[in-house]
């Protein structure tokens, strides 16, 4: 296992110790698409997509979906935070070892879901405080401010209710516009909505997809060109891939986005995390 930039009780420690002036906002990269915000003080703090469990590979000793790294925290070290958001029923991105762990420990946490994952998130955290996202429908966790956008993971899916089941995530906090785009791939209705919302800061995923990886029920993303000219089209500021680091048979070498960002758009302002890093944004 490779050495993590910071995990455990430091890693825990720095969330909980830092604090941000106005107009900021502080994330750590948890691998795949796991991302930890935090504004100011009262703003609170969140998480999107924690996979921090081997659940994966325990439950199947024979998936191709090994861990390169251990998870950088243990679930129940995000105790009293105030919401988890889930982008789709994928199980690195819906994590219930991971999600039943916290909510036996932190009564406070609000659940985030596609609307169309109510059955399974119900079953699984009965007594857990659930909210179920609708594409377009905003709501408030502390001074989050979220709204859902549908994401097409490689297509838009709808349930029965018309709710999407994949979606990604705008998010405001503290003078900061943030978009998680979740696992999907680019369509003008995308770049019609990013492009209103006017991000600050996007986080898109760079593994891409293709036929035999496809062959074998991985179901793909944007791949690192497409990031970035998606990055320039919709006019991010800030672009941080994601996506590319935890498992070694779905992940794509981040330094082909970098060097197609140098040839192409060299004054596009990005950042490579590693797990574990934390990274500080300042308008």
């Amino acid at each position: 296992m490779p050495k993590l930039y910071r995990n455990g009780e430091p890693l825990q420690k720095e969330v909980y110790l830092t604090q941000l002036p106005t107009n900021a906002v502080a994330f750590w990269n948890l691998g795949q698409s796991g991302i930890l915000l935090k504004g100011k003080q009262d703003d609170g703090w969140i998480c999107i997509d924690p996979y921090l469990t081997s659940s994966i590979e325990v439950t199947n000793p024979q998936s191709e979906f090994k861990r390169a790294f251990s998870p950088l925290l243990k679930p129940a070290m995000l105790k009293d935070i105030d919401g988890i958001l889930v982008t789709h029923e994928h199980d690195d991105h819906l994590d219930l070892a991971t999600l039943k762990e916290l909510a036996q420990v932190s009564m406070e946490t609000t659940f985030i879901v596609p609307a169309p994952s109510e059955t399974l998130i119900s079953r699984e955290l009965s007594n857990a405080e659930i909210h179920l996202a609708k594409a377009d429908q905003p709501f408030s966790v502390k001074g989050f401010n979220i709204t859902p956008v549908p994401a097409a993971h490689t297509s838009y899916e709808i349930d029965e209710k018309n709710d999407h089941l994949y979606l990604g995530y705008f998010i405001e906090v503290n003078g900061i516009r943030i978009y998680h785009s979740g696992d999907t791939v680019i369509t003008p209705l995308l770049i019609e909505k990013v492009k209103a919302f006017k991000p600050e800061i996007a986080f898109l995923p760079i593994n891409g997809g293709d036929f035999f990886r496809t062959s074998r029920g991985i179901i793909g993303n944007m791949n690192f060109r497409e990031a970035a000219d998606f990055s320039v089209a919709v006019g991010v500021d800030l672009v941080i891939p994601i996506h590319f680091d935890m498992f070694p048979t779905n992940r794509e070498n981040p330094a082909y986005f970098v060097d197609y960002l140098f040839h192409h758009y060299p004054a596009q302002k990005f950042h490579m995390m590693v797990p574990g890093e934390r990274f500080v944004y300042h308008k």
